[in-house]
C-alpha cells in the first residue's frame, strides 16, 4: 500500500475498539505494520549500511528485566549424552525475560467488544489467542519475514544534554517523552522517516539500571520507569511516519507513570495496528557509534525465534552502520 489511510480516519472498521487498522491489509493479515516493509524500504537499510560496523542489540539471556521479576528466567543445562563425547545443551526460558519482541498475541485490547473482554490484532479473540494449537497471530510470522528496514536511533540523553536540557528522571519518577521532544531529536540528528523504517528510541534506562551495580533488590524496588507519554498525539506521530516496528532500551516503550491515562500504546500499537514493540534492547554500543560517526541510521536485521504460534521472542538484532 503506498498510501496509508490519515490517522484521523482510525478506526478503520468503525464497528471496531478506539484507533484499530484491522483490514488495513486484510482480514486475515498476520503481519500489520510490517507490510511496510517493502523490498524498497530494505534496499534504503542496505544502502545505510555504509561502514561495515557490526553492533549486538541484544542484552544476555540470562540479564533479566527489572519488569520480569515473575517471569521464568534463563535455565541453561549442560548435558552429556550417554555414549557419546560431545556436550549438548538444553535451554528453558521466559521469552520476554530479556530483550525481547512483543508479538500481536501479547497484548489484546482489554474491555472490548464488552466489559472484561480481550481482543487482539484483527479481532482474534482471547480463546483463540490462548489455545497452542491456534497458530494465528504468533511469533513465528516475524521469522518467516525477518525484521530487516533502515532504522534510526532516536537517541534523547545525548539530545538533551549536547542542548544543555535536563536529563530524563529514569527510576520511579520518570519522564513521559513527548512527541515534540521525538520530533526534536529527530531533527537534530537529520533523520527523516520514510515508510517501513523502524523507530529506535534510547532513553538510557539499561544504563540506569546497571548502575545500581546488579543488587537485585534495589531492581525489583524499581516500579516505574521511563517512555513515550500515554497519548493520542504519540500514537498519531508513529502513525504517520509510518514507522513499522518501535524499539527501546526500556523495559516498555511506554511511560508507565501516567496509570490513570485511558490511552494505553501497547493495546493500539500490538493489537490496534499489528506495530511489534521490541524492549530492553542493549543501545549502549550503537549510541556511541552513532555519535562517533555522527550518523544515526543504518541496517537493521531481527530473526525471531521460529515458534509457531509463539507470543513472543528474543529479538537476535543487530544493527549495521
Amino acid at each position: 500500500m503506498s498510501t496509508l489511510p490519515k490517522f484521523e480516519d482510525l478506526p478503520l472498521r468503525k464497528d471496531g475498539p478506539p484507533y484499530n487498522a484491522w483490514g488495513l491489509y486484510g482480514d486475515d493479515d498476520e503481519l500489520g505494520r510490517l507490510n511496510l516493509i517493502t523490498p524498497e524500504a530494505v534496499q534504503r537499510g542496505i544502502k545505510a549500511a555504509e561502514h561495515g560496523i557490526v553492533i549486538n542489540l541484544n542484552l544476555p539471556l540470562d540479564r533479566q528485566t527489572s519488569h520480569s521479576n515473575a517471569r521464568a528466567g534463563l535455565k541453561h543445562t549442560l548435558v552429556a549424552l550417554p555414549g557419546q563425547q560431545h556436550l549438548d545443551d538444553e535451554l528453558s526460558f521466559n521469552t520476554q525475560c530479556s530483550t525481547q519482541w512483543d508479538g500481536f498475541r501479547h497484548f489484546p485490547y482489554k474491555n472490548w467488544p464488552n466489559q472484561g473482554d480481550l481482543t487482539f490484532y484483527n479481532g482474534q479473540s482471547f480463546e483463540s489467542a490462548k489455545d497452542p494449537k491456534q497458530s494465528r497471530n504468533g511469533i513465528h510470522n516475524f521469522a518467516d519475514h525477518p525484521i530487516t528496514s533502515r532504522a534510526h536511533l532516536l537517541d534523547v540523553p545525548r539530545y538533551l544534554e549536547k542542548n544543555g536540557r535536563p536529563p530524563l528522571v529514569q527510576l520511579d519518577n520518570a519522564t513521559p517523552i513527548d512527541p515534540e521532544l521525538l520530533t526534536a531529536v529527530a531533527e537534530f540528528q537529520k533523520i527523516e522517516f520514510l515508510p517501513g523504517d523502524i523507530c529506535v528510541l534510547r532513553i538510557g534506562h539499561v544504563e540506569a539500571i546497571f548502575a545500581l551495580g546488579g543488587d537485585v533488590a534495589a531492581e525489583k524496588q524499581v516500579t516505574k520507569f521511563c517512555g513515550v507519554r500515554k497519548a493520542v498525539e504519540v500514537a498519531k506521530w508513529h502513525w504517520e511516519r509510518g514507522i513499522a516496528a518501535v524499539v527501546t532500551d526500556g523495559v516498555a516503550y511506554e511511560s508507565s507513570r501516567e496509570e490513570d491515562n485511558p490511552i494505553y500504546l501497547h493495546e493500539i500499537f500490538l493489537a490496534g495496528w499489528g506495530m511489534p514493540i521490541g524492549e530492553w534492547f542493549d543501545l549502549r554500543k550503537l549510541a556511541a557509534e552513532c555519535d562517533r560517526l555522527n550518523k544515526w541510521t543504518f541496517l537493521f536485521t531481527s530473526m525471531p525465534l521460529n515458534v509457531t504460534g509463539g507470543i513472543a521472542s528474543p529479538p537476535n538484532a543487530q544493527a549495521i552502520l
